[in-house]
């Protein structure tokens, strides 16, 4: 089972405490004590002020509502943007804040997520528009918008659009020029004119509708484009930019490309859209659409990448709801899974908390299997091993995939000590996953790659820690559905009668299922000079699976190089299933030295003078042919602390700091002996 967590700056969003988010790029933010009733005291004081006329009857306000609320109401939806989301307990936040003054009836239903569309380009400006010609009337209404805007004073998802229309506001209050032209221009050529051609270009690029709906499009199509390159690069499945684009206008019921929306996308990617409209008019549906952008998003909140698929969504609304609208306001369409994205970071970043009663019954039918290689239980152990009379056959148990956090597998990769070459190997391994990826979504053949690999090297030179990191690397590029790794060696998959070993290998694959299988010491499937043994049936499956099932398992094989050769020479088609081999060579004194200050710090020891110099001595020279390496420092490090142990009991009374500090003669004068597996990295 894959587990998901929330970052730091989103876990809000299933905290519980009152939070205010508007989708995309940035934080929720949490609503502190008191800041509901102050905001809702500022919209009565100007509620309440003469600054701005009252309406005779509206059809969600209360008759003879100053035009001024319904601006609080605007100007709460247009500080979130020209098509925002809100989400959580503050979804219907532009409502909320003029709920006192709605009818009966008009307060929209509890729900996880709304979307808002703005209504006109001009919104900043409203006020001014119900002001007439008195110039008065005007210094009124400016001042009703500027102590509007004011009420949303830090609120940091308001506040990029806020301070750049706060700035725009006081200019028009300080400069005489501005100032004559919205005080006495005329509101349609001089004041909305201004407004839409003549402020500055960052302006725009903070608040893009004041330049027309072409403009807000525009600025979000561009923003569309990089977050979908960027998910692709983390999705499996490929989703032409055109198909999409197609899929927002048939779902906005177009006939074709508006030639507005060409002049913003371009010639080529518009008969691009033109041909992917052609291609799914026949039988579109909307439903059907709508789920298939949904699950393509919840493959990459799969893949870790919760900001990108909260960025993506938005833009993806905003340009959606503005083709549809083109060359007018927007509209809404059913194409951007709003509401279930929401539901789907719900239950994807939701600890399971349900256990199945019977599981523990089922199990307690099967004796206890040997436990994982690195000491850990699986949570949700379920072993059901039942054959055809009835009785336990002593195969390992079928267990769910262990929870897997992709967390950030280059920068693990990065951190190894040594491996320089491996490392390289690796990036070329992530770089190939892709490009294969890019391949396919430019209608490029599917080069049916085969990914398996061959890991060399003696013990304790971290092939497994390297395999691991790999399937994690695949999963977050969406090669691999999963990323976990299981690791196996001749006992989960030579069986010891007629008919038993396929079936384990099978078993192991199904473990793996989504992710890597490890084999260690491979060649111990066919041994020399026994040719009844059941490990050449155990190869055979082997293959069948590896090429009937590449897309879904990673097969890896490790051990000793001149073994790992004759293993692949064993069967005609060992070799050509497994095109890569990566070496990993010993480390050398410095770097067996990093090895140890790293686990003695990881295990919150002190090391004292003296200790590299003792430690250093004790290498072996030459290395044997069966070096540790990194197990060798392990079991270096673990005889060190019995040794201290037995130092620091004989003191009469002990510091913290004697019991934290390995000295010189902690260290054993003469080299450890190697267990047959130790836990932790480098292995």
């Amino acid at each position: 089972m894959v587990r998901l967590t929330l970052p730091d700056d989103l876990t809000l969003l299933q905290s519980g405490t009152p939070f205010l988010d508007v989708l995309g790029p940035l934080a929720p933010w949490e609503v502190p004590d008191g800041w509901w009733q102050r905001l809702r005291a500022g919209v009565r004081e100007i509620a309440e002020t003469e600054l701005t006329p009252v309406r005779e009857t509206w059809d969600a306000y209360q008759d003879r509502t100053r035009t001024s609320v319904h601006f609080a109401f605007l100007m709460a939806q247009g500080l979130a943007g020209w098509c925002p989301v809100f989400t959580g307990p503050s979804s219907r936040f532009p409502w909320e804040v003029v709920d006192d003054y709605l009818k009966p009836g008009k307060q929209l239903n509890p729900n996880s997520t709304y979307r808002y569309r703005g209504e006109r380009t001009d919104w900043p400006t409203w006020l001014l528009s119900w002001a007439g010609n008195d110039p008065a009337r005007r210094e009124q209404a400016l001042e009703a918008s500027i102590r509007t805007l004011r009420l949303f004073d830090g609120v940091p998802p308001l506040a990029a659009r806020h301070d750049a229309l706060l700035s725009l506001y006081e200019r028009v209050r300080t400069e005489p020029e501005l100032r004559r032209t919205h005080l006495e221009g005329d509101y349609q050529q001089a004041i909305v004119s201004h407004w839409r051609n003549g402020l500055d270009p960052e302006v725009y690029s903070v608040l893009p509708e004041l330049g027309g709906w072409i403009d807000a499009v525009a600025w979000s199509f561009e923003g569309l484009q990089a977050a979908h390159r960027a998910m692709e690069s983390v999705i499996s499945r490929p989703l032409p930019l055109a198909e999409l684009l197609a899929t927002f206008l048939l779902a906005g019921n177009r006939d074709g490309v508006p030639a507005l929306l060409t002049t913003v996308i371009g010639l080529e990617l518009s008969e691009a859209t033109t041909a992917a409209m052609d291609r799914l008019r026949a039988g579109f549906d909307t439903g059907d659409a709508e789920a298939r952008l949904r699950e393509w998003v919840a493959r990459g909140l799969l893949a870790g990448e919760i900001h990108l698929c909260r960025t993506w969504t938005a833009l993806a609304n905003d340009v959606s709801c503005g083709v549809a609208g083109l060359p007018g306001a927007p509209r809404f369409v059913k194409a951007v899974s709003l509401m279930p994205f929401i539901e789907d970071i719900e239950e994807m970043y939701t600890v399971r908390v349900t256990r199945n009663p019977y599981a523990a019954t089922i199990a307690a039918r099967t004796p206890p299997s040997s436990l994982p290689t690195d000491g850990t239980v699986s949570p949700h152990p379920v072993a059901v091993s039942l054959t055809s009379g009835g009785e336990d056959d002593g195969e390992a148990p079928l267990e769910d995939d262990p929870a897997v956090e992709i967390g950030d597998p280059q920068g693990d990769l990065d951190r190894l000590i040594g491996l320089e070459p491996v490392k390289e190997q690796v990036r070329r391994l992530a770089a190939e996953a892709r490009a294969d990826v890019l391949r396919l979504q430019a209608g490029m053949p599917n080069p049916g790659r085969s990914r398996h690999l061959v890991f060399t090297g003696n013990p304790g030179t971290a092939k497994t820690t390297v395999a691991r990191i790999l399937a994690r690397l695949y999963a977050q590029l969406g090669t691999l559905e999963h990323g976990h790794l299981v690791e196996v060696s001749r006992a989960e998959l030579v069986g010891e009668y007629i008919g038993q070993t396929a079936p384990k290998v099978r078993k192991a694959f199904e473990r793996a299922a989504g992710g890597v299988l490890f084999i260690d010491e491979a060649y111990a499937l066919v041994p020399r000079d026994n040719a009844r043994d059941f490990g050449q049936e155990a190869v055979a499956t082997l293959i069948k699976l590896m090429e009937d099932r590449r897309d879904e398992v990673v097969v890896i094989v490790a051990g000793y190089p001149a073994e790992m050769t004759r293993f692949l020479e064993s069967n005609p088609g060992v070799a050509s299933r497994f095109p890569k081999t990566i070496q990993f060579d010993d480390y050398d004194d410095d770097e067996l030295w990093r090895i140890f200050q790293l686990i003695t710090s990881q295990a919150g020891y002190h090391l004292a003078d003296g200790v590299e110099t003792a430690v250093r001595r004790i290498y072996p020279r030459p290395r044997p042919a069966t070096f540790g390496n990194g197990r060798f420092v392990r079991n270096l490090f673990e005889e060190a602390t019995m040794l201290q142990a037995q130092r620091i009991i004989t003191l009469a009374s002990p510091t913290h700091d004697d019991i934290r500090t390995l000295l010189p003669q902690d260290v054993p004068a003469l080299t450890p002996q190697t267990t047959e597996r130790a836990p932790g990295m480098y292995l």
